[in-house]
C-alpha cells in the first residue's frame, strides 16, 4: 500500500524531523490531500502534482540526507500512482453520469452506480485514511461466508442496510455496525458484537472491494457507544 504509507503527512513530518530536512510546503499539500472528499477528483490531481513537484525539489536539494532522499523518491512514485488511480476514477464517474435512458432506467442506474461507488472507489480512500489514523463509521453485512463492508465519515443510515442486502443477493443477511480505526498498528473493526472468524472474512472482502491488502486486521466487540444493535433482513 505504497500510496497510503508515503502520502501521509504525519509520516513525512517524522522523516523530515529525524533527518533535519526543512519542509518546503510538502507537509501542507499532503495534509490538504488527506482532507479531500472522495470525489474531489480535480483538487486531488492538482495536490498530487504539487506534492510530487515539491518532493522532487527536496530530493534534489543540497544537504538532503540519503534516507530522506530515498523516502522522497517513494513520495514522488506514490503520488504518480495515486494520480493515475484518481484520473481513472474521474473518467469512470464521468462515463456513468453521461449515460442516458428512461427515467426508471436512469434511477436504477444511479442507484446501482451509487452502490458501486460506495462499496468500491469511495471505500478505497476511506480505508487508506483509516490506515493513516482517521476513524470511520462501519457497516459490515454478512450472508454465510460472503461479507461486504461500507465505511463512512458520517453515521451510517439504516437505509444503507437495504443496499448491502441487495449487493449480497437478498435473503437472510446479518448487519453489524460500529467503527473502523487504527489501534496499535492494526486496522480494527470495533463492532456491536463479537463475531468469531469475521476478521478473516473482512480481509478478503476489503481486498475484493478495493484491491488493497490489509496485512494486520482485528475485529472486536466495541463499547456501548461504538455501535448499535445487530439486525437481520
Amino acid at each position: 500500500m505504497r500510496a497510503t504509507k508515503y502520502l501521509s503527512d504525519s509520516a513525512w513530518k517524522d522523516v523530515a524531523a529525524k533527518n533535519d530536512v526543512k519542509d518546503n510546503g510538502l507537509l501542507r499539500k499532503l495534509a490538504e490531500f488527506r482532507k479531500l472528499d472522495d470525489r474531489d477528483y480535480d483538487d486531488a490531481l492538482k495536490l498530487l502534482a504539487e506534492a510530487a513537484s515539491l518532493a522532487g525539489q527536496l530530493m534534489k536539494a543540497k544537504g538532503t540526507p540519503p534516507p530522506a532522499g530515498k523516502y522522497l523518491d517513494e513520495v514522488v512514485a506514490a503520488a504518480d500512482e495515486e494520480r493515475r488511480a484518481v484520473a481513472k476514477a474521474r473518467k469512470a464517474a464521468a462515463a456513468k453520469s453521461s449515460k442516458g435512458g428512461s427515467r426508471d432506467d436512469e434511477a436504477g442506474q444511479k442507484e446501482k452506480s451509487a452502490a458501486s461507488e460506495l462499496l468500491g472507489p469511495r471505500l478505497k480512500p476511506l480505508l487508506r485514511r483509516v490506515v493513516q489514523g482517521d476513524t470511520a463509521h462501519a457497516l459490515v453485512s454478512r450472508k454465510g461466508q460472503q461479507v461486504v463492508v461500507l465505511l463512512s465519515r458520517k453515521p451510517i443510515l439504516p437505509a444503507q442496510r437495504k443496499l448491502m442486502t441487495e449487493h449480497l443477493g437478498g435473503g437472510s443477511v446479518k448487519h453489524y455496525t460500529g467503527v473502523c480505526r487504527l489501534e496499535d498498528g492494526a486496522t480494527t473493526f470495533s463492532l456491536n458484537v463479537e463475531v468469531t472468524g469475521l476478521a478473516k472474512l473482512l480481509k478478503a472482502a476489503l481486498l475484493a472491494q478495493t484491491g488493497l491488502r490489509v496485512s494486520k486486521l482485528e475485529c472486536r466487540a466495541g463499547g456501548a457507544g461504538d455501535a448499535a444493535q445487530p439486525a437481520s433482513t
